[in-house]
């Protein structure tokens, strides 16, 4: 885990020694054992000819803690030079099979078997992978930088394209570090909308992401393309016998495991009461290293605790366990401090106990957390994707022409029939947001409409028609919902404290695999049961009483946290009326009209609300 940075120009104007300096520096926090860069042009130690070619990095050591393991790395075999974000869980396996083809290694990185792996088998590399990745790698030969982001877009990968340059960053905030800070009108209706930023958009004017499972090709002349070289494969759905399925899936799990184990520094897991994270506790036990486990409660009262469940479940597994109780008077604090480390406004309570988390686990030492992040999007896990109330069970009862024609009817409905011609919208409104709060950017219901069919033509993946419903589900989280919220918030929460985060449960062979399954193994829509499949694989595994327990995970009590810090949530609040891109919204108006009578539409509201002010005036 690092941070990575690079600037590259098309005019044949030199890069300067400080901006290439300082957009690394303003990564600082993701790589503190080590800093450098490299600066082209002839007299600057022969990276590249080209002076106007800058790459930087910050280098938190995880895989061969050596000096010769620095970045950026030149390659052995041809002029290419990389900087790289991630891990590779296959590294060994590829590095054997490059050693078969006479490639010879001077260290024991993962980084070096990347670049070998380019030189080998050129931009076709990237099907090769497993892991989590951001990298770009400067092709002297080519005078042009190659670019990529893992398949699931584990790691982050944020530029900026001019007429006259071409800019990258681990974050966001370092493109525009030192600039006046315009924000994109888009994206900001999109965070109210989703509670963040989703897709290639950025909450800051002329910065994009680059999407998951796409690579990037940029010449030193300006040209520019764009490829998308991971799809989920497309196969006939195989039929197992549950039980064959489980232990089919379990296997391919402690494999992932075991892979993502490999670390020369401390390792750690962020334990709930759930399911996912629990097998993958069970999992790590297998191996017999020596593991930490950190949990988190809330002094609420009101909502269930887990501790009781991951406490019995560390005992269980032998590991060193550490948990909190986080108090509503200490709630201010963390918030503040985890919107003040995210490049992009996030609304979702889970920042919380991961900010907390994951400043625990740093004060032990520890570098490496595994988290079960991308569980419910593999296995069936969200509410959404079933029938868990009786407006759903009609919703999915009705055939897709059926649910769009009555959709495109509700005209004056403005947000029932969006959601009903469009699946893709249901999935993103059911999750979270303040879709009222967003409707507020448009003049009328048309406008908003308008918006929100962009949003489905222009922004969202395209739909796979001939896939099963629930898949349908499941893969729009995986490409949105999954990336841009949860694996962004826990990137840069963790990297905040110089952490790695790890998510076995993304590994690619076992979503490949659990996508193959016949849907109905996992969990019908017409029925309100989740996850069929991941509880036949954790019935020895986990807790029993995993298996009837509230699905909670890391979700705070919002609504006593207003009710605890009323002061500062209005304060916070009403200062966005000074913010340019909402300005003229009734924000007094809108507190009060719950302040007395506070549900938990108006939490979320004024959550979503606060979240964007002190965002916002952290970063100005």
């Amino acid at each position: 885990m690092c941070g990575i940075a690079g600037i590259l120009t098309f005019d044949g104007f030199p890069v300067r020694e400080e901006e290439i300096y300082s957009l690394s520096a303003a990564l600082a926090h993701r790589g503190r054992d080590s800093a450098a860069y490299f600066l082209g042009g002839a007299s600057n130690g022969g990276f590249s000819a080209y002076p106007g070619i800058a790459l930087g990095h910050r280098r938190l050591s995880i895989i061969d803690l050596s000096p010769e393991s620095s970045q950026p790395m030149r390659s052995q075999n041809s002029a290419a030079s990389i900087v790289y974000n991630g891990e590779l869980y296959n590294y060994l396996e590829l590095r054997s099979e490059l050693i078969s083809a006479g490639f010879r290694f001077k260290t024991d990185s993962d980084t070096e078997v990347i670049l070998a792996a380019y030189d080998a088998w050129g931009e076709e590399c990237l099907n090769r992978f497993n892991g989590m990745f951001a990298f770009a790698i400067w092709d002297e030969a080519n005078q042009s930088l190659f670019c990529a982001r893992d398949p699931i877009g584990i790691k982050p990968f944020y530029y900026s394209l001019t007429d006259t340059r071409f800019s990258f960053a681990s974050e966001s905030q370092a493109l525009v570090a030192g600039k006046t800070k315009a924000l994109d009108s888009t994206a900001v209706a999109c965070y109210f909308m989703s509670m963040y930023v989703p897709r290639h958009l950025s909450i800051f004017a002329g910065v994009s992401k680059l999407l998951p499972g796409h690579s990037m090709k940029v010449t030193r002349q300006g040209q520019v393309s764009i490829n998308k070289y991971w799809n989920m494969p497309e196969v006939k759905f195989r039929h197992p016998s549950l039980y064959d399925a489980a232990s089919e899936l379990t296997d391919l799990l402690d494999k992932a495991v075991k892979a993502q184990l490999r670390s020369d520094v401390p390792v750690g897991v962020l334990l709930s009461g759930g399911f996912d994270s629990g097998m993958i506790l069970a999992s790590a036990a297998r191996t017999g290293l020596p593991l930490h486990t950190y949990s988190v409660g809330f002094d609420d009262g009101i909502q269930a605790s887990e501790l009781p469940i991951a406490r019995d479940m560390a005992a269980r597994y032998g590991s060193i366990h550490h948990e909190r109780v986080i108090s509503g008077s200490e709630i201010i604090g963390f918030l503040d401090s985890a919107l003040g480390n995210m490049s992009e406004p996030v609304a979702d309570s889970a920042i919380v106990p991961t900010y907390c988390l994951s400043g625990m686990a740093a004060e032990d030492g520890i570098k490496v957390l595994l988290t079960g992040a991308g569980g419910d999007e593999v296995f069936a896990g969200y509410s959404r994707y079933v029938a868990s109330s009786l407006e759903r069970k009609l919703l999915f009862t009705l055939p897709r022409l059926i649910r769009s024609v009555i959709g495109r009817t509700l005209c004056t409905k403005w947000l029932l029939g969006a959601r009903l011609t469009h699946p893709a919208l249901d999935m993103l409104v059911y999750a979270g947001g303040s879709p009222s709060l967003a409707k507020r950017f448009f003049q009328n219901n048309s406008d908003f409409r308008r918006f929100l069919d962009g949003l489905v033509k222009g922004v969202f993946p395209a739909p796979i028609y001939q896939q099963a419903p629930l898949y349908e589900h499941m893969s729009f989280d995986l490409q949105v919902y999954l990336p841009d919220l949860l694996l962004m918030t826990l990137d840069q929460l963790t990297m905040a404290h110089t952490i790695e985060g790890r998510v076995p449960l993304l590994d690619i062979e076992l979503i490949k695999a659990s996508y193959s399954l016949s849907p109905e193994l996992h969990a019908s829509p017409t029925k309100s049961t989740t996850r069929n499949l991941m509880r036949e694989m954790a019935v020895s595994r986990v807790d029993p009483r995993t298996f009837s327990a509230r699905k909670q995970g890391f979700s705070g009590p919002v609504l006593y946290w207003i009710a605890q810090n009323r002061a500062v949530f209005k304060e916070v609040i009403m200062a966005a009326r000074e913010i340019p891109e909402i300005r003229g919204w009734p924000i007094e108006e809108l507190w009060k009209s719950g302040e007395r009578n506070q549900t938990p539409v108006w939490a979320k509201d004024m959550f979503t609300l606060y979240c964007f002010s002190r965002w916002y005036y952290a970063h100005d």
